[in-house]
């Protein structure tokens, strides 16, 4: 994978406060501001376009380093950057809310492995078209949602029979 820029991220900020300016040219310095580069990358960023001369100093067409940008955001190595650049945020935004769920520790009954339908305990009832659940906060809500998560993969074909229409009797022998 080629090198992006560090300033590729903040391309749109950088266009806008360039649209923005009211002076013609921008020296070296203005660029380095701008983006956040050092002076070397300044002058690579201002290399090749029309500009003035004094001495040893340069100065860029702003114009022109605007058209440059919009050409390179346009670009799909710009486009490349930016989707992975999300993809990687997102990333970093579930992984972080797995680590905050994996720290909790739910307090689950020792034989909660084996639990069938019959087993749930009298805070959970389930009936054609509801499913109540008594809780006491978070934790327990969670130990109870796992009970009866492992009692439907347990007893799956009772499960089904306790919660669809004309299943009264099932539902009755669960409560």
């Amino acid at each position: 994978m080629p090198y992006q820029p560090a300033w590729f991220h903040r391309l749109d900020e950088i266009l806008e406060t360039l649209r923005g300016m009211e002076a013609s040219h921008l020296d070296r310095l203005a660029v380095q501001r701008l983006f956040g580069v050092r002076e070397r990358r300044a002058r690579q960023l201002m290399a090749g376009l029309p500009g003035l001369r004094a001495g040893n100093a340069a100065a860029v067409l702003r114009l022109a380093l605007i058209g440059r940008l919009e050409e390179t955001a346009a670009g799909g190595l710009f486009q490349w950057e930016t989707n992975r650049r999300a993809r990687v945020v997102d990333e970093l935004d579930r992984t972080r809310r797995q680590l905050a769920a994996r720290r909790v520790r739910i307090p689950a009954a020792p034989d909660v492995e084996e639990r069938r339908l019959r087993d749930l305990s009298g805070d959970i009832a389930l009936k054609p078209g509801e499913l109540r659940i008594e809780f006491y906060g978070a934790e327990d809500l969670a130990a109870k949602l796992l009970e009866l998560s492992k009692a439907m993969a347990n007893d799956w074909t009772a499960f089904a029979r306790a919660v669809e229409d004309g299943g009264k009797e099932a539902a009755a022998a669960v409560r």
